[in-house]
Formats: C-alpha cells, sequence, structure tokens
C-alpha cells in the first residue's frame, strides 16, 4: 500500500512539473500585445450587453500574470492566454445572492443547521430550474492561438447535435452550435461560435470522427494570431451580442 501512495505521489509531482514546463512567463512585449488584445475585448462585450437587463457576474484575463502555451493542437490548454466574461440577468443574479444568504444565515448556529433543508433545497434548484438560469446567463470565453477548434470532444461528453455556418461582418467564420444531453441528461446551452484570424473555413473528419475546423499560422505562432469567441447563451441573446460587436476592430488588435 506504501508503495502504491508512494507511486501516485510521484506521478502527481511529475505531473505537475509537465503542466509547469508547457508554460512560459511573457515577455512585455508579449504582456503588451496581450493587453491590447485583452482592452479590445473589454470594450466590446463589457460595452454591449444581450438585449434587456443584464449586469456582469464575473470576469476574468490573466492581465499582469500572463503564461504563454505553445502547446497548439493539445486537448487540454493549461496556460492563460483566454479572456471569459459572465452575464446574468438582474433577476438571476438576486436570487443567487438570496440561495448565498439563505446558506450563510443557515450555517450560522448548531440547531438552525439541524432542522435546515438547505442542501436538499439548492439540489432541488438546480434540477427543477437549469433550463430557466440557462435562460438568465450568458458566458463570453475567447480562447486565443487555437489550432483546431474541436466541434465535439467525446473525452469531455462534448457531443455535437448540430451545426451551421453563419455570416458575422468582420469575421473569416461564425458558426451555431447545438449540443447533445450530457450523460445527466442536461442539454448545454446552444454555442454560437466568431473565429477572429487566419482560418482555413475546411470542415474536415479525424480519424476518431471529430469534426475539425484547421487554423493556417502565418507567424509560426507568434502574439495574438487568433480568437475563437465561444458565445453560450440562447441564441437570440447571443445574436444581439453579435450584431453589436465591431468584429473589424477586434480583428485589427491581432498581429499580421
Amino acid at each position: 500500500m506504501k508503495k502504491s501512495l508512494w507511486i501516485i505521489a510521484i506521478a502527481a509531482a511529475l505531473g505537475v512539473e509537465v503542466a509547469q514546463a508547457q508554460c512560459t512567463p511573457a515577455t512585455p512585449e508579449q504582456n503588451a500585445d496581450y493587453e491590447k488584445v485583452v482592452n479590445a475585448l473589454q470594450n466590446q462585450f463589457k460595452n454591449h450587453p444581450p438585449t434587456g437587463d443584464w449586469r456582469i457576474f464575473d470576469e476574468r484575463s490573466s492581465l499582469g500574470k500572463l503564461q504563454l502555451s505553445d502547446e497548439y493542437g493539445k486537448i487540454f490548454r493549461v496556460c492563460d492566454d483566454r479572456y471569459d466574461l459572465v452575464w446574468q440577468r438582474a433577476g438571476a443574479a438576486q436570487q443567487q445572492k438570496a440561495r448565498a444568504d439563505s446558506s450563510t444565515a443557515i450555517g450560522d448556529t448548531l440547531t438552525q443547521q439541524q432542522h435546515s433543508m438547505v442542501m436538499s433545497t439548492d439540489s432541488i434548484y438546480q434540477k427543477a430550474n437549469v433550463s430557466a438560469e440557462a435562460q438568465s446567463t450568458v458566458d463570453i470565453n475567447v480562447e486565443m492561438n487555437v489550432s483546431n477548434y474541436r466541434l465535439q470532444e467525446p473525452l469531455s461528453n462534448r457531443i455535437m447535435a448540430s451545426s451551421k455556418n453563419i455570416t458575422v461582418k468582420g469575421a473569416p467564420m461564425a458558426l451555431q452550435v447545438t449540443l447533445k444531453p450530457d450523460q445527466s441528461g442536461v442539454t448545454p446551452r446552444p454555442e454560437t461560435v466568431v473565429f477572429l484570424g487566419n482560418w482555413k473555413n475546411n470542415l474536415r473528419t479525424d480519424s476518431e470522427n471529430n469534426k475539425l475546423y484547421h487554423y493556417s499560422y502565418s507567424k509560426g505562432g507568434s502574439m495574438i494570431e487568433n480568437l475563437v469567441i465561444t458565445i453560450k447563451g440562447p441564441l437570440d441573446m447571443a445574436n444581439s451580442i453579435v450584431q453589436k460587436v465591431d468584429w473589424q476592430a477586434l480583428a485589427k488588435t491581432l498581429n499580421r
């Protein structure tokens, strides 16, 4: 048993070293390039919410702590060359805060906790209202320097139901993607995906029947050559964002 634990510990340590080895600290020039792109993304997406009563729920970037990866084509990207923004309807944000406040209050005393059903209530909420909550949240995920965009990834149980090309002014390629339900039976939100950079608009299939769009590098992976912007949310909400964003302005931030 002890020997097995040592083997697991050594493997875990090696795994950390490998993950770290894939990341390289950014130079000042690369940080400046990244900051230019992130500032442009913030200017477009934070200033152009979906139509309706929406507020920013979360925003993440790596300004000031960027770690670069040149492991193009890998399934998992362990470094931080990306940007994420979450919009949420005001009502949904208030409900989420109320649930968090309720959980905190119920846990204040042992007596309250004994008579509490907070865990099951929260579980019921997730089961009963997953569809309603999906209608009230829009995630914008931006990946940078992507070599292959996968329409489906069986290893992570991301299986495409259908996809179609759409036209977005200023972008060489854009898609609307619907996915099949996951293992728990929950249907993922549809995805609107906009590609900026020198993408080849040629769908191909690999040996495992994964659908791939291939990217053609013009500068061998220099900062920053392409963006894959995925908007997860109702298609009408995603479309309102797509129509408001100046995609040509975003494209101009990319290195040529």
